[in-house]
């Protein structure tokens, strides 16, 4: 999450921001296993075991919208994405027509890994992915 100063910030360390010069926010606590258990793992129903879990809070804390200190995918407090409801609808969609018009697969012992670049990470552009459009008998 980057932004630029607008004017001259002092912060309570005494750290200074000159106006024009931009500064980020590391998103690394989204991969901390103080706060999500192996992290660096996919696991697709995290954030659903973390809802059904019982603890309070959690079933708010841990939807796609949601924001938090410990999730900054959508940005956080004053500053978060106005449009995060509609991108979330947008990807689900794209992502259920995918998952139901086409066969994906890939080479399971290829090691996927991720790309750093500074504060950003990126999928790995070495992975070779094969879909191939089903034969659907109801059109979408």
């Amino acid at each position: 999450m980057f932004r630029q100063a607008t004017a001259n910030v002092t912060l309570s360390d005494g750290t200074k921001i000159p106006k024009g010069h931009t500064v980020a926010v590391s998103t690394e606590r989204m991969r901390d296993p103080a706060f999500y258990e192996n992290p660096n793992e996919f696991d697709g129903y995290r954030f659903l075991r973390m809802r059904e879990s019982g603890k309070p809070g959690q079933e708010a804390a841990a939807q796609l919208v949601t924001t938090s200190v410990n999730h900054l995918g959508f940005g956080h407090g004053e500053h978060s994405c106005p449009g995060r409801f509609f991108a979330a609808s947008e990807a689900k969609i794209i992502i259920a027509h995918l998952l139901l018009k086409y066969d994906w697969k890939y080479d399971n012992s290829y090691k996927i890994k991720l790309r750093k670049h500074g504060f950003a990470e990126e999928a790995d552009p070495d992975l070779k992915v094969i879909c191939k459009r089903r034969d659907v008998s109801v059109p979408l």
